[in-house]
């Protein structure tokens, strides 16, 4: 999940049907889940700055699913 929103954040995260497609969840939960991972245990090799930006994507994405 970590990888591949690495690849999307910058776009304001990975398109829904991708995220269907290769996770087979709705983005609701992938984003879910990509939130609870990055706050419990953020990948070391990123860097904090990154790992704040791909939080805030997170963020934004549940809140436009609501």
């Amino acid at each position: 999940m970590v990888a591949f929103e690495v690849q999307w954040y910058a776009y304001g995260g990975g398109p829904a049907e991708t995220i269907l497609a290769d996770f087979g969840m709705d983005a609701a939960a992938f984003f879910r889940h990509l939130a609870a991972d990055l706050e419990d245990s953020p990948p070391t090799p990123l860097r904090p700055d990154l790992v704040e930006r791909m939080k805030g994507v997170a963020r934004r994405r549940l809140w436009l699913a609501r």
